[in-house]
């Protein structure tokens, strides 16, 4: 495992060597502005010592007490080195020695600074001076004379090494240890963060390498990611082999997947990525898809298909980042023309009936004329009413279904019409021993009075037909969200709960023995009826305790809309 970088170090050097560099940079700057003060000084000393020397070395010997005292003077006004040399380069007078002295000092002719002052009248050199042994600074301009150059004025000063500035030298090291400390916690602090968030993917010990947990998280995404492409392309194959087709969209209604059904159901190619209104000409689905997006909740709709298909569509919305809405697609049309085949025979076989039943009458009716067969003319008019019951609900189901019934709207009072359907009930509540009540204040809504009474009769006849003896049918009007709530409470023997779901079926009767008379279709005509109103029928039920079935009404009844599609009841 790799230690972790320190970059700490590396600032501090990187930091130090800028900082040096730097340093020698305006150290040698600073150096060169005094080199080029300190020559134009000597400069100015040499020219004017140049232009008083002319009669000084005219006259050697004789003036060289003058010229000492010149030179001398010079010297103190420039606080440098001056001397006169002639034209051979012997010094004739010197700031540094006496007249004495002066014969022992070496010839200067072969100096630089004299050799170009001889060509161009001004030359300057630096070297190392042989009294002082220290760097040197020289100057000379040439003293002519009209008979032509008679010698040089040299003005000299001490230079000095480059000097090196230890205290800006301390600071910058000073400088780059901060430096080195920040970037050293920055990228701790750097460090921990994405330390933080990759140590949940790697199992290497805190402390590794950056690089190392990088690396290792790659690892863990990789494997993650791998297996979630083979669920996704699980599902994938999964769901081209589902009969119904699956369409997910995202919230701008953008195709992000499509099964083999959706585009055999729809008779289109789909294109992952492009807009599904490029693809579907179904104004049904579109609105559902938009009423989803828009209001958050499943939409149900139906619209035509390829060849012919009856298409059940289901919008429901999705909680991810990505997807926004599920399309399922099912191919109703079997089930439409089965559903319309069963309701064609369920009126057919009323119609049917009738004539079998006027025969059965009159038979009844002639037979009861007869005292000796008064027991079996009995017998033979309860088939007979009750075919005929059956015959009617037969009707009155077909018709509903059919949508042949008309609803004549007006005022009314629920509770008004729940206590005439009691009143009417009395009788048989009293034969089977059971109690009707009534409860609740006036609730006033616009619905049908007689197709109300027909949902509530059904209702208390059931609660009084599977009761038992001293029990009691209870109903309740109440008024809720501008509608009505009705609720027809029973102390029967109760429904088993694995037969709920199937109590609202077509001829489906909970107990099939001789104490049951039902044709099984009173509660299929209730949740007919009801959906007609434009309300709702909810059925609870407790064996051995009783069943409570409760209807909500709207103020205004009307047939619901965005429902999901019936399937066969």
């Amino acid at each position: 495992m790799k230690l972790r970088r320190r970059p700490g170090g590396t600032v501090f050097i990187v930091t130090a060597l800028v900082g040096f560099a730097g340093l020698i940079g305006v150290a040698r700057e600073r150096h060169a502005a005094a080199m080029e003060a300190t020559t134009a000084r000597l400069l100015a000393v040499a020219t004017a010592l140049a232009s008083e020397a002319v009669p000084l070395l005219a006259g050697m010997p004789e003036t060289a007490a003058a010229a000492d005292a010149t030179v001398r003077r010079w010297a103190t006004a420039s606080s440098s080195h001056v001397a006169l040399i002639d034209q051979d380069g012997w010094v004739r007078a010197d700031s540094w020695a006496t007249a004495a002295l002066l014969g022992r000092l070496e010839n200067q002719s072969a100096q630089p600074e004299l050799e170009a002052a001889r060509t161009a009248g001004v030359g300057t050199a630096r070297r190392r001076s042989l009294t002082t042994d220290r760097p040197s600074l020289y100057v000379a301009a040439a003293v002519v004379g009209p008979e032509g150059t008679l010698g040089f004025a040299r003005a000299a000063a001490e230079t000095g090494d480059l000097p090196f500035p230890w205290f800006a030298a301390l600071v910058v090291v000073l400088c780059a240890a901060a430096a080195g400390g920040v970037a050293q916690a920055w990228e701790h602090a750097a460090y921990r963060r994405a330390a933080r968030h990759l140590s949940p993917w790697s199992d290497l010990p805190p402390g590794a390498d950056l690089e190392s947990l990088a690396e290792d998280a790659d690892r863990h995404f990789r494997a993650v990611r791998e297996e979630g492409e083979r669920a996704q392309q699980a599902m994938r194959a999964a769901l081209a082999e589902v009969s119904e087709g699956v369409v997910l969209i995202d919230s701008q209604a953008r195709l992000r997947f499509a099964n083999p059904a959706a585009e055999r159901l729809l008779g289109s190619t789909l294109v992952i990525g492009r807009a599904l209104v490029e693809a579907v000409r179904a104004p049904e689905l579109m609105g559902a898809v938009q009423g989803t997006l828009e209001g958050g909740a499943a939409s149900f709709t139906t619209c035509a298909g390829a060849e012919g298909a009856e298409l059940a569509v289901r919008v429901c919305p999705l909680a991810h980042p990505l997807l926004a809405a599920a399309i399922v697609l099912r191919d109703v049309r079997g089930e439409r023309q089965l559903e319309r085949a069963r309701r064609a025979l369920v009126a057919d076989l009323a119609h049917e009936l009738r004539t079998p039943l006027t025969v059965l009458a009159g038979l009844a009716e002639e037979v009861s004329e007869q005292p000796e067969l008064a027991e079996l003319a009995a017998a033979l008019n309860r088939q007979v009413k009750r075919l005929t019951t059956f015959a009617e609900d037969l009707e009155e189901l077909a018709a509903i279904e059919s949508g042949q019934v008309r609803l004549h709207r007006e005022p009314i009072d629920v509770t008004a019409v729940a206590r005439q359907v009691v009143a009417d009930l009395s009788s048989e509540a009293g034969a089977g021993e059971v109690t009707l009540v009534v409860e609740g204040e006036p609730v006033w809504l616009e619905s049908d009075p007689v197709r109300l009474g027909q949902v509530l009769t059904n209702l208390v006849s059931n609660g009084i037909r599977f009761n038992r003896r001293g029990g009691e049918v209870r109903v309740s009007v109440a008024a809720e969200g501008g509608g009505a709530v009705i609720s027809v409470s029973d102390t029967g023997v109760g429904i088993p709960a694995q037969e709920i779901p199937f109590v609202f079926q077509r001829f489906y009767r909970v107990r099939r023995d001789e104490q049951s008379t039902g044709s099984g279709l009173g509660l299929a005509i209730v949740k007919h009826l009801m959906k007609v109103l434009g309300g709702t029928v909810h059925l609870t039920s407790q064996e051995g305790v009783g069943t409570t079935v409760v209807v909500q009404l709207p103020r205004h009844g009307g047939e619901p809309s965005g429902q999901e599609p019936e399937k066969g009841n």
